[in-house]
């Protein structure tokens, strides 16, 4: 029987300290290629006021509302990623049309179309072994759909430039907890002048890993147009 030597265990043990290391290394990784699902809830809380007609006049409040979110990222050359954020929701809608020459009052209640979407590219930066900086530039696009109940028209769409920077960190290996300032020049609305406003978000979010490659993820973010998200992440690079 040949004899094992020291230096050969001593080989060996670095060999497996290398591959379970890698293998930790590989567990804790935070991915930049998924594709996100989710329910979505909108919070917008502005009014405004048209005069379609002499003496008519649309009076509409808008609050909250519901829908969903589909977002993805696809990790491309070293720290750079591509990444696409779309979100439609129904918000809900009351008002008035009033008519001071007839004595006319009618009363609304509706639902319309609030679209979102961003998409732009990230760069991402590791500032420890499981936590990451990321900055992303992004083109904003926001769209109301209101429809007309007297023959106003506060529709409302605009497409401008944004950028976001954030941290993404791994608690555990399976838990993962991000935070982020997003600037758009399309977060705010002013439903009389149909003009748009720039804006300053505040968000934080997490996934948790609940089947390999499978997550639960939430989002809030805080800001004129406030809203929230809950669904799931799917993995495209898991190893």
């Amino acid at each position: 029987m040949r004899p094992i030597y020291p230096g050969t265990i001593a080989r060996c043990a670095l060999v497996l300290a290398f591959l379970c290391g890698a293998q930790i290394a590989s567990a804790q990784q935070l991915r930049y290629s998924w594709l996100d699902m989710s329910f979505m809830g909108q919070d917008v809380g502005r009014a405004g006021a048209l005069s379609p007609l002499p003496g008519q006049v649309v009076d509409i409040a808008v609050s909250d509302g519901s829908g969903v979110r589909f977002r993805g990222s696809v990790g491309t050359w070293k720290n750079l990623y591509l990444m696409v954020d779309y979100g439609s929701t129904d918000i809900d809608l009351t008002g008035t049309v009033t008519n001071e020459n007839t004595g006319f009052v009618e009363e609304i209640s509706d639902e319309f179309d609030y679209t979102s979407i961003r998409g732009g590219i990230g760069l991402k930066y590791s500032i420890g072994f499981n936590t990451d900086i990321f900055g992303e530039a992004t083109y904003d696009s926001l769209d109301f759909d209101f429809g007309s109940f007297a023959g106003e028209d506060f529709d409302m769409d605009r497409q401008e430039f944004g950028a976001t920077l954030g941290v993404r960190t791994l608690f555990v290996d399976d838990f993962e907890a991000r935070a982020h300032a997003r600037y758009t020049n399309v977060g705010d609305a002013d439903l009389t002048t149909g003009f748009f406003d720039s804006d300053v978000l505040f968000g934080v979010g997490f996934a948790w890993q609940f089947i390999r490659g499978l997550h639960l993820v939430g989002d809030v973010e805080i800001g004129e147009f406030s809203n929230w998200s809950i669904g799931f992440r799917l993995d495209l690079d898991e190893d």
